[in-house]
């Protein structure tokens, strides 16, 4: 039966040819959509993993200006892969023990260094002599700055008029480094710079206390609480200058954040941060991250206020301390992520919607194609009915003959999207087949007398 198909076709090529042609265009139309489909959905997996999602912490209205006090538990909060122990210190005061509140309370341990990266941080620290001058006077104490990066400054910026000159070799990278290295004004560059670099001498407070003592080496006591004090601590370091900027506040004195934490350090001093923002490292975590950061971080409104906060902070590092202050709030700039992903899911809905309409458009042409064709061939199909042919053999043998042209239209036609999606069209396939049997039924159907003299 194939090989007299085959002589069929032969016999009619441009009817044969016109069936494949439509098979081939009507399954390119639908591979191409469906490969613009997939397109949209890599763009938007793309868009989900590379647009950046920046976390500040800011006050409750949502500011940063660089003289937020952050205490050192935030940092580590972001840093450190150990979790910090928060208790609620509501009713700490009830307790006639202290630690008895540690031993009943339960605390949320809470880290967000699994959910960010490139942790950015300004914090800074009076500079008491440079180079073996006093630096500090009425014009305003000189300041040690430690950075991140560049942007953790807004006074570094172009647009605050700032302009940084390297020194050769070295550039806005060593902020994101360790190593001893500083810019310093353009204006005080002839007075630091003797050797090229510069010699600091730094003065604080242990955050360590020594607790005052009597005579008899009894712990001095007042109002209930031991007496303790913070002796001074002192810090010398060398910085080697790479460069020099203007404008700012034309005293201070940049270096990467690694140093300045180094100098916190040695000063026993607990850090005071006074910018902080970090990245997330997946973006698909951000509703958890939201749910993990609200228990110590307020949302920033334009109207937000202090809030009170009673809460007792262990991080592992010290004793634990109470801390009764208000919470901070982060703001997490997810707008342009969102704004895109609203962009792209319209699209997508669009481009499904064209690939709907489009495979009910072929099952209806492929309906209509092969009704046409049984109509076409009406005097084909009664000669084969005059000569004996059964109607199995007579249905067979058309729907064997189209079926060839449509699949191996469907094969042209999709070979350069590999036939994806091959359900798609194997519906327009099993659509033109129905069509076809349905036509050839409802001709063969009728007696072979009433058809010639329909055709007559």
């Amino acid at each position: 039966m194939i090989k007299k198909t085959l002589k069929t076709l032969k016999r009619a090529p441009v009817r044969a040819f016109a069936v494949l042609l439509f098979a081939a265009v009507i399954s390119m139309i639908i591979c191409a959509l469906q490969a613009s489909n997939e397109a949209e959905l890599r763009n938007y997996e793309e868009v989900w993993q590379s647009v950046p999602i920046t976390v500040t912490v800011t006050d409750p209205k949502g500011v940063n200006d660089g003289k937020l006090l952050i205490d050192s538990w935030v940092l580590d909060l972001f840093e450190r892969d150990e979790p910090i122990k928060i208790y609620d210190a509501s009713n700490y005061e009830n307790y006639d023990d202290p630690w008895d509140f540690f031993i009943t309370e339960v605390p949320v341990e809470l880290s967000l260094s699994e959910y960010v990266k490139d942790v950015q941080i300004f914090a800074y620290l009076p500079i008491s002599t440079i180079n073996g001058k006093n630096y500090t006077g009425a014009s305003g104490t000189t300041m040690l700055r430690g950075i991140t990066s560049i942007p953790c400054d807004k006074q570094l910026l172009p647009e605050y008029g700032c302009e940084i000159t390297w020194y050769e070799g070295y550039d806005e990278n060593i902020f994101s480094g360790d190593e001893l290295l500083c810019i310093v004004p353009e204006g005080m560059v002839e007075n630091y710079d003797k050797s090229g670099e510069v010699d600091l001498y730094l003065t604080g407070k242990s955050g360590k206390p020594v607790f005052r003592t009597d005579e008899n080496g009894e712990y001095v006591m007042k109002d209930g609480h031991y007496i303790a004090d913070f002796p001074t601590t002192e810090y010398n370091c060398t910085l080697k200058i790479v460069g020099t900027y203007t404008e700012g506040d034309g005293k201070s004195i940049y270096c990467p954040s690694d140093i300045i934490k180094q100098v916190y350090d040695e000063l026993e001093e607990i850090i005071i941060v006074r910018s902080l923002s970090a990245t997330l490292k997946d973006n698909r975590r951000l509703d958890e991250f939201r749910e993990k950061m609200s228990v110590c971080f307020l949302e920033p409104k334009p109207d937000g206020k202090k809030t009170s906060w009673n809460a007792k902070i262990d991080t592992g590092l010290a004793t634990k301390y109470t801390e009764k202050s208000y919470t901070y709030a982060l703001d997490i700039n997810d707008n342009n992520l969102f704004d895109l992903s609203a962009i792209l899911e319209d699209s997508i809905k669009f481009n499904r919607t064209v690939t709907v309409f489009v495979v009910i458009l072929s099952v209806i042409s492929g309906f209509l194609v092969g009704f046409l064709m049984v109509r076409r061939r009406k005097r084909d199909i009664m000669l084969m009915r005059m000569v004996g042919e059964s109607n199995a053999r007579v249905y067979a043998g058309f729907a064997l003959e189209q079926m060839i042209c449509i699949i191996l239209g469907i094969v042209i036609g999709g070979a350069y999207y590999k036939w994806n999606p091959i359900n798609n069209l194997a519906i327009f396939a099993v659509a033109y087949f129905i069509a076809l049997s349905l036509a050839l039924a409802i001709f063969m159907s009728k007696k072979l007398i009433k058809n010639i003299k329909e055709d007559e």
